[in-house]
């Protein structure tokens, strides 16, 4: 079983034979170096870097999964609407018994409260840089400003000691960790959610830095909203009504553009395959890595008339009404789900095109899933009408299908 710490990235595995937990480095190549020492620390619920973990890290399995997209893509939106719905659903309540770590529930709890009052979580900023990974008397938090210096005579400069990983002084991710045990098996899987913002893989030798959970992740998403396509954007506003106006009318929400999602698609497979040691001529393809698209915002699709848009999008009057055949829009079943993952591709393939391209070139096995997070567009004010999520359980039923630690005894 690989063990991930969330915070210094440090891995470590199980020695079934031997009853330890054994250090493993990752080489700047990618690849692992043989066994580094015993790790006997498991009590003091420490990864060997000291950096303080989840128990549930030590006890199950743990899949990474990166959501990547730009800010005001509502990928921050998708991860928590996602998260409340498979903890709430009552179809995954038959199977899972889903629950945050100790350590997520406050912060996840914040982020869904403030979209059950149906509030706007702010956008993710780019990861900032702290300096030195400690201040220079020892003491407060990392980052925190140093008091001034009395006058006195100039002291020798000292070289800085060199950090103890490639990200050490950049500001901390802190991914959501969720704990799904099968109520058949008994079986847990830990699905840790990882928010980074598609600022900050512009470029790969930044992103390595800035976001270095992308490098060990599992599942990549990247989160493509409806309104890429300026065209159908400007056929939308012509069709919208009063309740999507705002939404529509706000340029940074629909600020994204075909050619930074390209790069953004470009500069996460140069991460990936540098990090992995994968050749560079060949796609990225599973068990190596998953990955699937988003496609955000998909409410919005109902404005435009193409063919695709009954079975991708919710009805337009999705958000007005209170009930319907499937309130939360998920069809649960793989079979169904995957007829409205082809039917999004044919969509995807007339608004935007060169996006599926690539994401074709490097990764042929790339699925897409149109999700609303909310169900309804933004106010001007920053507030939903409603908090009515639409397909956000079908994307995690397809990720519990193809995690192999489920099936099998670690």
């Amino acid at each position: 079983m690989r063990i991930v710490c969330l915070n210094c990235l440090a891995e470590f595995k199980f020695d079934s034979s031997r009853r330890s937990w054994i250090w493993v480095l990752r080489q700047p190549n990618g690849a692992f170096a043989t066994r580094v020492a015993d790790y006997s620390r498991r009590l003091e619920r420490r990864c060997p870097n000291g950096c303080e973990i989840d128990e549930e890290i030590l006890d199950h399995p743990t899949t990474v999964i990166g959501f990547v997209g730009e800010s005001a893509s509502s990928k921050t939106h998708l991860i928590v609407s996602m998260i409340y719905s498979v903890m709430n659903d009552p179809v995954l309540a038959r199977e899972w018994s889903i629950v945050p770590s100790r350590r997520s529930t406050k912060m996840l709890a914040a982020l869904e409260n403030t979209l059950i009052n149906r509030q706007a979580i702010g956008y993710t900023q780019k990861r900032g840089y702290l300096g030195a990974p400690r201040p220079e008397n020892g003491i407060g938090p990392v980052g925190a400003p140093r008091p001034p210096r009395p006058p006195g005579p100039p002291v020798a400069q000292q070289a800085p000691a060199p950090p103890a990983h490639a990200w050490a002084g950049w500001q901390v991710r802190t991914p959501i960790l969720i704990k799904f045990t099968s109520l058949s098996t008994r079986r847990t899987v830990n699905l840790a959610f990882v928010d980074v913002a598609g600022e900050d893989v512009a470029d790969a030798e930044i992103a390595a830095k800035v976001s270095p959970h992308l490098a060990v992740a599992d599942f990549i998403w990247f989160v493509v909203p409806s309104t890429l396509n300026k065209q159908y954007l400007a056929m939308m506003r012509e069709h919208a009504g009063p309740a999507n106006q705002d939404s529509l009318d706000n340029a940074v929400e629909h600020s994204q553009t075909v050619g930074r999602t390209k790069m953004m698609i470009d500069q996460i497979a140069k991460l990936w395959r540098s990090a992995n040691s994968y050749p560079l001529e060949l796609p990225i393809e599973p068990p190596r890595l998953h990955v699937s698209t988003i496609v955000a915002k998909s409410d919005l699709l109902s404005l435009i008339n193409l063919p695709e848009v009954g079975v991708v999008a919710p009805p337009p009057d999705w958000a007005e009404s209170p009930y319907s055949l499937n309130g939360a829009g998920n069809l649960y079943q793989p079979g169904q789900i995957n007829y409205r993952s082809d039917a999004t591709r044919s969509l995807v393939r007339k608004l935007f095109p060169a996006v599926d391209s690539t994401l074709s070139i490097h990764f042929p096995h790339n699925r897409y899933f149109p999700v609303s997070a909310v169900g309804c567009g933004k106010r001007a004010d920053n507030t939903y009408p409603v908090f009515k999520p639409f397909a956000a359980v079908d994307p995690v039923i397809h990720m519990l299908d193809l995690i192999e630690q489920r099936r099998a005894d670690r």
